[in-house]
């Protein structure tokens, strides 16, 4: 071995290289960090190889160092593209996984140039030569060699090729990095092609790694003095200066690396002395919120701060940037003035609350007037027991004076008693239908069921009405009553329901029929069901009446006598009822047709003889 001052400069290149490759092994997990630190030993390799070949004595001695040296030579142009693609996010494709593709032109070229014996590929010939006072291995080039310089050059210049266009998309703030990194790979490369043309001044000696001294620089000041991996350009398309929500981003070290106008404005710094400096910094006037999002990297919430002399409400944002292959990049930081909104809503608010008041004001009069209207039924139920006992008492009395006169042949006392009795029976009636009508509406009408013989109270309701059917001329017909027999109902309502359909049609009809009908029927799920008809051949109902048929004091008919004048409830009554057993009452009517009015209800068969029902009624 002979040292010469060239071999010691490339030794302490081959020892500054490590230092570099070092400090970004340590910062693998960020992208291009790790393929850095591969091409710093890279570059160590090729600068040792290269001074241990220049100190050689022998061949081989030389040989064996090349071949070492080529280590470092195949595998600096994969490391520069594979930093240049991942550092600028530019080819996705080629992530850790699959970077070793890059690898197998490198590979083949070693086995190529450890075989060269064999085929004479990459080599022809080799010889130890004297360059002026230094040693050269010199070397006829074979094919091979010529295909592994094309895939470094192509490997060089699409690295260079990302890079270049990575400074059209990032803030001014971060060319003089990027151009760092251009001239650290421009070095070599010229200084490979003046080697590999033969128009160097040193003859036969390789200049490339001595342009390694100028790469070393750049990554230096790159590294140590611009802070490569602290402050990484993030694409200026993640931030719109158009928009007027303050937009902030933070790489995940903390600095800023862009702001927009209106996050500027309301920091109240120029954008160019905010990005670039640590985030903590800039915010330092809200320390409450430094505080609160210092390790958020996601968050949606509506914060107030205090902006000048007021206090302001802002809806905060926090979004993680991720590159193309999910790794966390930073934060992305979005505020929006909510003050005039939050006003808003509070106005909003407070208008609901007096909505709310005006409901429960309103709810509890409806309370007011539901109970005002049970009291009033309460008191027509006892207004009707107070008239309804000496009303019966003078009744009562009329019989017995009738009882006396007509034996004693009295025949004018007689028929003025008789008016009394009719009279007082229609006060009577009337005090009854107030009853159940103030009965049914305050709730306390329930449901006695019993097992009853239909045909029995259709006998007793038009028993009841055949004097008045008498009167008017009109002509009976009864139907279905044999068929249905014995069910178990309300056989009180039962029997009052039909009396009112019965009295009407008889009252309402002169010279014509009135029908009764019964039929027991299965409805749905095999349930009984009871339903009757009254038709009758009177003049009918006029149309504009039947809306109001079931209102509480409606007349069907208006040009009746007085005498057959009733309250006005029966038809109210009669339909409650019916609803209150599950049932319902329908009435169909035409002027000069007559009158259809049906009712049913749900019904049970009753497991007791028709005798034994006969008996109790």
């Amino acid at each position: 071995m002979s040292f010469s001052i060239t071999s010691f400069l490339l030794l302490m290149l081959s020892i500054a290289a490590p230092g570099i490759a070092g400090y970004a092994w340590q910062r693998r997990s960020l992208p291009g960090a790790l393929p850095l630190s591969l091409m710093g030993v890279s570059l160590a390799v090729w600068s040792c190889g290269y001074a241990m070949e220049l100190s050689s004595l022998t061949l081989s001695t030389a040989l064996w160092w090349v071949r070492l040296e080529y280590v470092g030579i195949v595998s600096a142009p994969v490391a520069w593209l594979w930093f240049a693609a991942e550092y600028t996010d530019s080819f996705t494709w080629l992530n850790r996984r699959r970077v070793w593709l890059l690898g197998i032109v490198p590979v083949l070229t070693m086995v190529m140039m450890l075989t060269n014996d064999v085929h004479r590929l990459f080599w022809q010939s080799i010889i130890l030569s004297r360059n002026g006072f230094l040693t050269v291995f010199d070397s006829t080039l074979g094919l091979w060699f010529w295909v592994h310089t094309a895939y470094s050059y192509l490997c060089l210049l699409a690295g260079t090729f990302f890079i270049i266009r990575f400074i059209w998309r990032t803030p001014r703030r971060f060319h003089r990095q990027i151009s760092a990194l251009i001239l650290a790979v421009a070095a070599p490369l010229i200084g490979n092609v003046i080697y590999l043309s033969g128009s160097s001044p040193w003859g036969k000696l390789d200049l490339t790694p001595f342009a390694f001294t100028v790469s070393l620089a750049m990554l230096a000041w790159n590294l140590f003095r611009l802070r490569m991996f602290e402050i990484r350009p993030i694409a200026r398309d993640l931030v719109l200066q158009s928009m007027n929500d303050g937009i902030m981003a933070v790489d995940e070290n903390g600095w800023v690396v862009e702001v927009n106008r209106a996050a500027a404005a309301l920091i109240g710094l120029p954008p160019t002395q905010i990005v670039g400096k640590r985030a903590r910094d800039i915010l330092a006037r809200w320390p409450e919120m430094v505080e609160r999002y210092r390790e958020v990297r996601e968050a949606a919430e509506e914060v107030e701060v205090a902006v000048g002399t007021e206090r302001r409400w802002f809806d905060v944002r926090i979004l993680p940037i991720f590159d193309a292959r999910r790794t966390y990049r930073g934060r992305l930081f979005v505020w929006r003035d909510i003050s005039a909104e939050r006003r808003f809503r509070a106005e909003l608010q407070r208008n609901n609350e007096r909505l709310l008041a005006v409901q429960q004001e309103l709810i509890a009069a409806r309370d007011a007037a539901e109970a005002g209207n049970r009291v009033k039924s309460a008191f027509l139920a006892h207004m009707s027991h107070e008239i309804r006992t000496p009303l019966t008492a003078i009744a009562g009395y009329c019989h017995l004076l009738e009882t006396g006169i007509e034996r004693q042949s009295l025949a004018q006392t007689r028929a003025d008693l008789e008016a009394i009795r009719v009279a007082t029976g229609h006060l009577l009636d009337l005090a009854n239908n107030v009853l159940e009508m103030a009965q049914i509406e305050s709730g306390q009408t329930t449901l006695h069921e019993a097992a009853f013989d239909v045909a029995e109270i259709v006998h007793d309701v038009t028993a009841a009405v055949r004097p008045l059917l008498r009167r008017n001329r009109n002509r009976l017909v009864v139907v279905g009553t044999d068929a249905v027999g014995v069910v178990q109902g309300d056989a009180a309502k039962v029997r009052q329901v039909l009396l009112n359909l019965v009295s009407n049609a008889a009252k309402f009809t002169t010279d014509g029929e009135v029908e009764v009908g019964v039929v027991c029927e299965v409805a749905e799920e095999d349930r009984l069901r009871l339903r009757f008809w009254v038709r009758d051949t009177g003049k009918g109902i006029a149309p504009e009446r039947m809306a109001t048929l079931f209102a509480p004091f409606a007349i069907a008919e208006e040009d009746i006598g007085r005498e057959q004048r009733g309250a006005g409830l029966g038809l109210a009554i009669s339909q409650r009822y019916c609803r209150l057993m599950g049932g319902e009452l329908t009435i169909e009517s035409a002027p000069g047709s007559g009158t259809l009015a049906a009712f049913w209800m749900p019904v049970r068969a009753a497991q007791v003889a028709v005798a034994e029902v006969s008996h109790q009624i």
